[in-house]
């Protein structure tokens, strides 16, 4: 529409340019013809000396009514007034220098307030001794009603062009919001997928956009599929070597094997427990390519040291908690509770008085969350080991050591930033940025 509004402006512009051109050269040509008319009739005065104009041969009524509008004058090489014609009812000045032979001078000048165009040619005219003398010829017309009707051209130009202009944008606008309508369709059921009120794309669309709708449909339900496929193939996994495992698990602490064996026995247990207890959280967490409706980040962090103040009551941890009003993330809850969750529990289980978590926007596009504790710390190469599967630095405290690992997955499939880090309580410092919804 800018472009169209530029275009217009400027198409007004170039015409209008072209308009004033062609009529000047219209006035100009006029007064030339004028001026061949009058040395038509041009003749030498009696004593030979000089030139003046007879009124016989002279057919241009205007020049022979005074007050018409149209003059002439003839001027000697001194600038002299040597004729003028009968319409001049007050004197008009000649024009300054000499006028050069054969070139015209054309011009627009006022004069008492009036605006004229005005037209001056040098000649040279033999007298009774065949001596050339020079002469100026100069015509005047009044352009008063020259510039009324460019004026009310101007004004008819832009009063269409501004009417024009205005049609041309309301059809255009009008035809956008047509055209649209359907990728705002796409929109709206894309915001029903998110709010999970539906599965895929069910409208009818044109040709030009169901071939995207019909393969965003397609990849929908092949990503649904293999979701469902590998639930049921980690659950069937799970249901197929609980049993088993309890029975070994069973047979480990009744076994009268010799102590070595025995946590051998205990120790590879508990080593397939952890492999089968991660492969199903990684199977079933949410893909970060699912569609999926924003989450409040400050509200699952709130809701979480909630439920965490709770079990961990004993230890009296003093929370500090500083979150933006509103931290939209575009993640599944249940991953949401899951990454928050483990680096919450973490941050309660090793700290010793403080966890302090923090929320701020780091750029225009990205949030930052920190979690920070008053523990013990870890060094750079224990970072790197705890976020591998079934590695638990902490043998003494309860669990099976997959917890970080799967935060790890979960943060890399939403291309979500995790970092440890030193924490200026003292022990560790998790920090999470990602991008806002």
């Amino acid at each position: 529409m800018v472009v169209l509004v530029v275009f217009m402006v400027l198409t007004a512009i170039a015409l209008e340019r072209a308009v004033v051109k062609r009529a000047r050269q219209a006035e100009e040509n006029g007064l030339q013809l004028l001026i061949y008319s009058l040395l038509a009739a041009v003749d030498q005065t009696p004593e030979g000396h000089s030139i003046t104009v007879s009124r016989n041969r002279l057919f241009e009524p205007s020049l022979v009514t005074r007050s018409s509008g149209l003059y002439a004058h003839i001027y000697d090489q001194d600038k002299r007034e040597i004729w003028r014609s009968e319409s001049v009812a007050l004197g008009f000045p000649p024009i300054p220098g000499q006028l050069e032979t054969s070139r015209w001078e054309f011009d627009i000048v006022e004069h008492v307030a009036t605006p004229y165009f005005r037209l001056g040619l040098g000649i040279v005219w033999p007298d009774v001794d065949n001596q050339l003398r020079s002469y100026d010829v100069v015509v005047w017309r009044n352009a008063v009603d020259y510039f009324e009707q460019l004026t009310r051209f101007r004004q008819t130009l832009w009063a269409w062009l501004i009417i024009t202009t205005t049609l041309l944008l309301v059809v255009m606008y009008l035809v956008m919001r047509w055209s649209l309508r359907p990728l705002q369709l796409v929109g709206r059921e894309i915001k029903a997928i998110e709010d999970q009120q539906q599965s895929g794309f069910e409208q009818r669309y044109p040709d030009e956009i169901a071939p995207l709708t019909e393969n965003l449909n397609i990849l929908l339900k092949r990503e649904q599929f293999q979701r469902q496929r590998y639930r049921i193939a980690m659950d069937d996994l799970a249901h197929s070597l609980k049993t088993p495992l309890a029975v070994l698990t069973g047979l480990g602490e009744q076994a009268e094997l010799d102590a070595p064996r025995v946590d051998t026995l205990r120790e590879q247990t508990e080593r397939m427990n952890q492999i089968v207890s991660y492969q199903l959280q990684k199977a079933t967490s949410e893909s970060g390519l699912r569609i999926s409706r924003p989450v409040d980040l400050a509200r699952i962090v709130t809701k979480l040291v909630s439920a965490l103040e709770k079990v961990y009551r004993e230890k009296g941890m003093r929370v500090e908690v500083e979150l933006a009003e509103r931290m939209p993330l575009r993640m599944d809850e249940g991953d949401c509770l899951e990454v928050i969750g483990n680096l919450l529990d973490n941050a309660f289980k090793y700290g010793r008085q403080c966890v302090r978590i923090t929320g701020e926007l780091a750029d225009e596009q990205n949030m930052r969350l920190s979690i920070e504790d008053d523990g013990g710390g870890l060094g750079a190469g224990e970072i790197k080991r705890i976020l591998q599967r079934g590695t638990r630095l902490d043998e003494a405290t309860e669990g099976q050591g997959i917890g970080l690992a799967v935060v790890a997955d979960i943060v890399e499939s939403y291309d979500i930033e995790l970092e440890f880090g030193s924490s200026t309580l003292g022990g560790l410092s998790a920090q999470l940025v990602f991008r806002t919804a």
